[in-house]
């Protein structure tokens, strides 16, 4: 009986992948670091612009467009379940993903959401372990690793759809519940 080996999946930070949105539009991410010291995965950069299906890929094209949001995630498992795949790869990682913050909430069920915040920004410890100031609450984004079917629902819609202790969903954005 003949094995079948397994294709071994490698990516590396600069690796630009394209994932296909209901066979709409071609969308545009970039893996530009690792996050060892909180969630130990993959950070991503999400490009904004919506490209027709039959674009080509042009990479320092894609990497100069605006960023829509920075998450963590498992690279693999969105090519294993084809939800995304490389198509090239820029020394042009950008320098946002430093500056990015990400928070997650941490309230137990009968707890108030308001006050058990965590925001970090990657390879760094939280610098906010209790209640949010309203000056980070427009720019954090979800914390916590992000599914890929997720990661898609994002690039789809322009927020996460599931419901988490702490957020709501507000003109279309993912904003913490601070007051």
């Amino acid at each position: 009986m003949e094995t079948v080996k397994k294709k071994r999946i490698v990516t590396k930070i600069g690796n630009v992948f394209c994932a296909e949105i209901d066979n709409e539009c071609k969308r545009f991410f970039q893996y530009v670091a690792n996050d060892l010291e909180y969630l130990n995965s993959s950070v991503i950069r999400a490009f904004k612009t919506k490209y027709p299906m039959d674009y080509e890929p042009e990479i320092e094209e894609i990497v100069r467009d605006e960023v829509e949001f920075y998450a963590h995630t498992i690279l693999k498992f969105g090519i294993v379940f084809n939800a995304w795949y490389k198509v090239g790869t820029s020394k042009n990682i950008g320098e946002g993903h430093k500056e990015a913050l990400f928070a997650d909430n941490l309230a137990e069920l009968n707890e108030d959401p308001k006050i058990h915040w965590n925001v970090w920004q990657f390879n760094k410890q939280p610098f906010i372990q209790g209640k949010l100031d309203k000056k980070y609450a427009q720019f954090i984004e979800r914390g916590g690793v992000i599914p890929y079917v997720d990661i898609i629902n994002r690039l789809k819609f322009g927020y996460f759809k599931y419901k988490l202790s702490g957020w709501k969903i507000e003109n279309g954005k993912n904003v913490p519940i601070i007051e």
